[in-house]
């Protein structure tokens, strides 16, 4: 899997950071280390204080003092985020409400950012204890959304002392910090176990899986066994993870592939459950798969609302996760793009309609219109490969823009019909799987091969299409290419 310009991760570098004062004044922090970004998070108890008082002066009966109080807030570069919290359930509704406002356009994520720049700065610093600080300034309410991230820089900084901070994370409510917890359970080694083994009946998915990866690596075989629990997963990239694994710590097959339909995947599923429950010697450990989730479940990060080739603006009604599900609007013609590009892939999109007729679609290798840059796109969306997600046609092919392509070897005027009618009733998942390598595109629809398209090489956007209908989406994965 290639990740074209801009890069995923921002390149690490001395980051100037200027902290704006509650006066107006700007006080500039050169900061590029990561303890000093995690301290920058824990600011001084006369600051959080001043910051309380300006969010009460939202609720004051004074014109001029909420307009200031509110304007300083918005300038704020990181407001402590239990002091957000703190106005978020204030008892006077302006305060709620103002509070909202400030965190709506932004207040909570600038802090975020920062502690994921802080976060990358330890993995690449190779910085060992800091868990200390970084549990701190999690329990301070600041909130982090690339949970591998935090899992990897947890690896990297956890030291043998820091076996009470595990515990305080596994316990915690916060699913990210549980699965912190795990990453770093496993490097604790034999030590570890006591953190790892109550996570292997954890109510997240990712935090169980976590943590029995860590136990099976240790040569738990109860880890091992929790992991073929994966192997009937409703998501493409748990599978993945758990049938890779497996292979690696046993050596054995089972006829088993991640990526078959649902009826074949479930035959060699239990076929590996039965030889589980037998005494196994691992001999191997799992190995890292390097997969994104596009949607993290949580909101609208990594991705940019268009309609009608423009940016959707503040206010207007956009997509929304509810419950962890990704929930298009229906106000199209629009699209939810990538922010950035990507090239040879497998995407995994799980996705629902609820209503007869309903239309959406997903596009891959999206580039700008007319030799615009990426960024640049007409009304339709710019130059793309649609692929309908429409119950009964899903897997049908569209031309849009300028895209070039091949179908069976003649050239793709507009649209292809899927080869194979596959079922696919209403209100229940349904899994699309686009394999794009080298410029040819493969579309499977839960399992089958459906259709396919040569088109040109290079990287491009991908994109959910948003027409007059509520379409909901589950995961949206990218594995790596050729598995």
């Amino acid at each position: 899997m290639k990740i074209g310009p801009p890069a995923l991760m921002p390149a690490l570098a001395a980051v100037l950071y200027s902290f704006m004062a509650l006066s107006g004044a700007a006080q500039e922090v050169e900061t590029g280390g990561a303890e000093e970004l995690l301290e920058s998070l824990l600011p001084d108890r006369e600051r959080v204080l001043e910051f309380q008082r300006r969010i009460e002066q939202l609720g004051s009966e004074q014109f001029k003092e909420r307009k200031a109080a509110m304007e300083q807030l918005l300038a704020a570069s990181l407001i402590p985020a239990g002091v957000l919290d703190r106005g978020l359930e204030s008892e006077e509704p302006e305060i709620r409400n103002r509070t909202r406002e400030i965190v709506r356009r932004g207040g909570a994520r600038k802090s975020q950012m920062v502690f994921e720049e802080a976060l990358r700065a330890m993995v690449k610093e190779s910085r060992k204890g800091l868990l200390g600080k970084v549990v701190e300034v999690m329990e301070s309410g600041v909130e982090v959304g690339d949970a591998a991230l935090a899992a990897h820089a947890t690896a990297g900084t956890v030291e043998e002392g820091d076996l009470a901070l595990l515990a305080r994370l596994a316990g915690g409510k916060n699913a990210i910090g549980r699965r912190m917890a795990a990453a770093g359970g496993e490097v604790l080694g034999p030590r570890g176990a006591g953190i790892l083994q109550p996570l292997l009946k954890d109510g997240d998915s990712a935090v169980k899986l976590q943590a029995a990866v860590a136990l099976a690596n240790l040569g738990s075989l109860e880890g091992a066994r929790t992991l073929g629990e994966f192997l009937f997963s409703d998501h493409a990239s748990e599978r993945m993870k758990a049938w890779k694994g497996l292979l690696s710590l046993t050596g054995r097959e089972f006829g088993y592939n991640a990526l078959d339909g649902a009826d074949k995947r479930r035959e060699a599923a239990i076929r590996w459950t039965e030889f589980l429950k037998g005494e196994v010697v691992l001999v191997g450990k799992v190995e890292q798969l390097k997969s994104i989730q596009l949607f993290n479940g949580k909101d609208l990060t990594g991705w940019t609302h268009f309609r009608r080739g423009k940016a959707v603006e503040p206010g207007e009604k956009t997509w929304s996760v509810e419950e962890g599900i990704l929930v298009c609007p229906g106000k199209g013609p629009g699209d939810l793009r990538t922010n950035v590009e990507f090239e040879d892939y497998v995407l995994v999109v799980s996705y629902r309609a609820t209503e007869r007729g309903a239309d959406s679609g997903v596009g891959v290798m999206m580039t700008g219109a007319k030799g615009q840059p990426a960024g640049g796109f007409r009304f339709d969306g710019g130059d793309y490969l649609e692929v309908q997600l429409l119950p009964g046609s899903s897997g049908d092919l569209y031309r849009i823009g300028n895209f070039k392509a091949k179908v069976e070897g003649r050239d793709f005027a507009f649209s292809h019909r899927r080869k194979i009618q596959v079922e696919e009733p209403l209100n229940q998942w349904h899994e699309m799987r686009l394999e794009v390598r080298g410029g040819l595109v493969k579309v499977y629809l839960n399992g089958v091969l459906v259709n396919e398209v040569s088109g040109r090489e290079g990287p491009g956007r991908i994109l959910l299409r948003e027409e007059r209908f509520k379409y909901e989406f589950r995961e949206i994965s990218l594995l790596p290419v050729g598995e």
